[in-house]
Parts: C-alpha cells; sequence; structure tokens
C-alpha cells in the first residue's frame, strides 16, 4: 500500500468504505424486514385467535361442529386450527387440518394463563395460543401458520441484495475514480509545470484561478515559496557577483606585492612596506566581505522576539559619542539637538550602525573646521533623524545612484577613507526594515542632509 499512488489509495479505501456501509446497510435492511414482518403476522395472529375465541365462546353448547372460516374472513393462508380440552390430559376436541408436526405439550397448556396471547415458533410454524373458561373447564384455542411464505419474501430480498450490491460497488468505484481523476488533474497539471522550473530560472509561476478552493490557495503559496527563493538566489548570485567584483581588485594588488617583492632581496623596510599595505587590503577586503554579509542577511532578525522599545535621541548619542574622536581627528566638530523625546520598536544596534554610517560620511566629506548638526524631531507624524555637513556634497545627477552598492561619488577620498562603496546601502536596508525611509539633499560644494524617517 505504501508503494502506491494517492489516487489509487484512495480508491481502494473508498472501495471497502462502501463495501462495508452497503454490507451494513443490507444487513440492517433484512433484520428490520424480518422484524417487521414477524411482528405484522404476530398481530394478525392475534387478532384471528381472538376472533375464534369468541366464536367458541358463543357457540360452547357446538364445540364439536364449530366451523373455522377466518382463512376466508381474513383472506390469510394457510390457517390451521386446533381447539384442545385442558383437564388431566390435552383433549383435541376441534381441528382443521392442523399439522401433526405441532407439538402441544400438556404442562405447558396447563399453566397458561386465562386471556394470555402467547407466541411460539415450530418446524417454520408460527403458533398462537389463548386459553379460555368455558363451563368451568379450561379449553386452549390454537392458530398456525406457516411462515414459508414471508421467508422467501425475505429470501428474495436477500437475492436482490446479492445482485444490487455488487452493481451499486461497481458503479460508485467507477464514478469515485471519475471524481479522483477530476480532482487530481490540476495537481497534475501543477506537477507538470513546477517540473519546469529549475534553479536557473525561478521566475516562473503557476497560474491561479483566484476562486480561493484548497488547489487555489496551494498554488498561490507555492508561487510565494517561489517569489522568496527567488529572492534568496538572487542574493545569493548578487553576493557572488558582488563580491567577484569588488574583491578582485585588492587580491591584484596583494598578489602584485607579493610578486614584486620576491623577484630580488629586499630590505626589512621595504619587506615591512609591503606587508603594511597588504595588511590594507585585507583589511579592505574584511570589511567589504562583512558589509556583504550583512546586505545578504534575511529580514527574519526584525521579526524576531528580540524588537525592544528603544529611544532615538539615546541611540543618537550613542552613535556621536563613539564618533567624536574621529570628527576631532578631522578637524569637525559635531552638533547634537533634541527637539523631540521619541521612542519606538526595533534594534537599536541596527539602527545605531545606520547613524554612524552617515555621522561618519558627514565627517569625511566636510571641509575643516565646518559643523556636522545632528538633529531629532517629529514632523507630520514621523520621527526624524536629520544629518547636515557643509561639505563637498554630492552633484544631482548622482542622488539616486548614492544608494547602489559599491557606488561611490568619490572614489579617491573613499579609498583612502577604507570605505566599502555600501555603507549608503546598508543605511538603507536598516532604515527600510525599520519601516522607514532614507531622504537625500545635496548640492555640489554647498553640503548634504540625510534625512531617517520613520511613521509613528
Amino acid at each position: 500500500m505504501n508503494k502506491l499512488s494517492i489516487k489509487k489509495k484512495l480508491l481502494i479505501y473508498g472501495f471497502f468504505i462502501q463495501l462495508i456501509v452497503l454490507c451494513i446497510f443490507s444487513f440492517s435492511l433484512y433484520k428490520s424486514l424480518d422484524i417487521a414482518t414477524m411482528d405484522k403476522l404476530k398481530t394478525t395472529l392475534r387478532v384471528i385467535v381472538l376472533d375464534v375465541a369468541d366464536d367458541i365462546v358463543h357457540h360452547k353448547n357446538e364445540l364439536h361442529s364449530i366451523n373455522f372460516n377466518e382463512e376466508n374472513e381474513y383472506k390469510f393462508e394457510p390457517l390451521y386450527f386446533r381447539l384442545l380440552k385442558v383437564s388431566d390430559s390435552l383433549e383435541t376436541i376441534s381441528s382443521l387440518t392442523f399439522p401433526k408436526n405441532i407439538s402441544s405439550q400438556y404442562s405447558d397448556l396447563k399453566f397458561l394463563k386465562q386471556g394470555t396471547i402467547t407466541f411460539e415458533h415450530q418446524n417454520h410454524y408460527v403458533i398462537s395460543r389463548v386459553k379460555i373458561d368455558i363451563k368451568n373447564i379450561d379449553y386452549v384455542i390454537e392458530v398456525a401458520t406457516n411462515q414459508n411464505y414471508f421467508n422467501n419474501t425475505l429470501e428474495n430480498l436477500l437475492y436482490i441484495l446479492f445482485f444490487i450490491v455488487p452493481i451499486v460497488l461497481i458503479l460508485s468505484t467507477t464514478g469515485g475514480y471519475f471524481l479522483i481523476y477530476k480532482s487530481f488533474l490540476p495537481i497534475n497539471e501543477i506537477l507538470m509545470n513546477l517540473k519546469k522550473i529549475n534553479a536557473t530560472d525561478l521566475s516562473k509561476r503557476l497560474e491561479t484561478l483566484d476562486n480561493n478552493d484548497e488547489i487555489d490557495l496551494l498554488s498561490k503559496e507555492i508561487n510565494s515559496l517561489l517569489s522568496r527563493l527567488e529572492i534568496s538566489f538572487d542574493k545569493i548570485s548578487q553576493f557572488s557577483s558582488d563580491a567577484s567584483h569588488e574583491l578582485k581588485t585588492p587580491l591584484t594588488i596583494i598578489r602584485g606585492e607579493i610578486e614584486v617583492g620576491l623577484r630580488k632581496e629586499r630590505t626589512t623596510q621595504e619587506y615591512k612596506e609591503i606587508l603594511e599595505n597588504n595588511l590594507e587590503e585585507i583589511l579592505i577586503i574584511q570589511r567589504t566581505i562583512d558589509d556583504l554579509l550583512f546586505l545578504a542577511k534575511s529580514e527574519e532578525p526584525l521579526n524576531s522576539n528580540s524588537k525592544e522599545l528603544i529611544y532615538l535621541d539615546e541611540v543618537t548619542l550613542e552613535a556621536i559619542n563613539e564618533l567624536k574622536s574621529f570628527a576631532k581627528l578631522k578637524n569637525v566638530s559635531i552638533e547634537y539637538e533634541i527637539k523631540d523625546a521619541m521612542q519606538m520598536q526595533g534594534h537599536s544596534k541596527l539602527l545605531k550602525v545606520a547613524i554612524k554610517n552617515i555621522i561618519k560620511n558627514a565627517i569625511l566629506f566636510s571641509h575643516e573646521n565646518e559643523n556636522v548638526i545632528v538633529e531629532n524631531y517629529i514632523k507630520d507624524e514621523k520621527y526624524i533623524i536629520s544629518i547636515q555637513d557643509f561639505g563637498i556634497g554630492i552633484p544631482q545627477k548622482e542622488h539616486k545612484k548614492i544608494f547602489e552598492k559599491f557606488y561611490r561619488t568619490d572614489k579617491s577620498r573613499n579609498k583612502n577613507s577604507g570605505g566599502t562603496g555600501l555603507g549608503m546601502a546598508i543605511c538603507e536596508k536598516i532604515v527600510t526594515l525599520h519601516g522607514g525611509k532614507v531622504e537625500l539633499q545635496s548640492k555640489e560644494n554647498e553640503g548634504t542632509i540625510v534625512t531617517f524617517a520613520f511613521f509613528v
């Protein structure tokens, strides 16, 4: 059974369930008819035996010559009558073709209650008896009938059932196979379409009819799964592409430095310079890989139970304090103003990374002795974190490209600062995962304002 298809299993299970149901139904029908027939027969005999008893009481002086005509009166055949006298022994007073193979025991008849009708089954006969008193003498009236006619009816019913049940099973099994085939047809189509989908092309989707039945819901869930898989594969593919593209240059530099160093004997100072250059490139590779891994991560952390209530002013202040020494080194000062207290659900560490990236860029691209202004306030039902610098700015044509991975507005300065070109992409992802939006305003040689806007 385990190796059979679901369709065949359903067909077999359906066949046996219907067989059991039909057998129970047939047995119940047979027993119900048997009981109903026997009840009707006993009711008829009860009426007849009472009628005979009434006739005998009215003709008590002519017991030996009494004529029983109930068979014609009730249109009931066959009927057998017998009148027994119960004294010291049994004596047949009158008998109308009463079967000889029906026996009556004196001991049983002697203790019958008067006026109480009893029934007995003997040799395919049903006998009804009633005791009456005539002139202080006990008499027993017996009315019998052959139940073969009713047995024949039950036998005919059995034959009918034996004939009908297999036909019903065949028809129901055929109908069940048709229903199973039609029910599994959409699933077969889904399987055929799924076989056409492979890892090299996850853009195909299953057709849905929007009728919200189980098959349609299954197709929608599979499409949703394919969408998630496509996103994951794209992330992996993009990660591989980005990593190979961005790591090729530092690896080439490291290889060139090593090859140059091995061409001839060098002084200790020259080897030291080669190692320092290689270490710088390795650090760039490490930062690039860390940033790429962060961008390739799923959004699951923000949906976990690790969310907490955070105060945006505290997170911003921590980011500023951690960059004060860096700003001092670049001869830039940071001004911070809290206009409104703001709190929200999120991840303080991730938000601090985003804020630090923007503040660090503001410091890097500011002129010496300039200020970087950081503000927290509420505007139009939004929590705003604004970071403004008065530096070199960003050309208008590059505003949309600034959030692309590995894009640098000033490649030479960015390279000297150790940047990977991924900071803005990381910031945008963190803010988006918190339900916010990053906005950029910048003019070349005037400065830049980067705003994080979170919906209240």
